[in-house]
């Protein structure tokens, strides 16, 4: 199996399947502040972390929802973020987009949300794409309608065990 598949690009940045070596990046991530807003993606351990991608690596071979993938700058080949898509109870996809605290505010969360979505319709052969960031999260919000998203309703959902506003968004 290719393990290094390439999904899509932007300007910037490339969109490919982690690999296994991706793990001390990844567990960087998880304890940045800005991470939080995803829920199961913060990592108590490196191990922890490889038994994470191990199931994402995994999922790839069975085309099996939810699949995270890898966001990596073009220049550098550097492994900024990460992005997911899982089925939504309407058959449509949700996108979770996260960009390191490093390289946000420079534009590639707006890139890959456009993406995210011309490739989300086509490979999994839905007429919708939704994201839901939570409310308190003004960043996020701005990235989804800079894409072209539309903002559907705000309301609440559990979320780290409290119940917490979120925005839905459709492109």
């Amino acid at each position: 199996m290719k393990n290094n598949i390439l999904l899509f690009v932007t300007e910037d940045l490339a969109v490919r399947r982690f690999k296994e070596d991706d793990a001390e990046t990844v567990y960087g991530f998880s304890g940045q502040i800005s991470h939080k807003e995803i829920p199961n993606d913060i990592f108590d351990s490196l191990e922890d972390t490889k038994r994470h991608l191990d199931i994402a690596i995994g999922n790839y071979r069975i085309e099996h929802l939810p699949v995270h993938y890898a966001i990596v700058l073009k220049k550098g080949n550097r492994l900024i973020g990460s992005i997911a898509f899982k089925r939504m109870e309407d058959y449509n996809i949700q996108v979770s987009i996260f960009i390191a605290e490093p390289y946000q505010n420079k534009g590639y969360g707006t890139q890959i949300a456009k993406a995210a979505a011309e490739f989300g319709k086509e490979h999994f052969a839905v007429d919708n794409i939704y994201a839901c960031p939570r409310s308190v999260n003004e960043q996020a919000k701005k990235v989804f309608e800079k894409a072209g998203y539309a903002l559907l309703d705000e309301s609440e959902k559990e979320w780290f065990g409290e119940y917490q506003p979120v925005c839905r968004f459709e492109k």
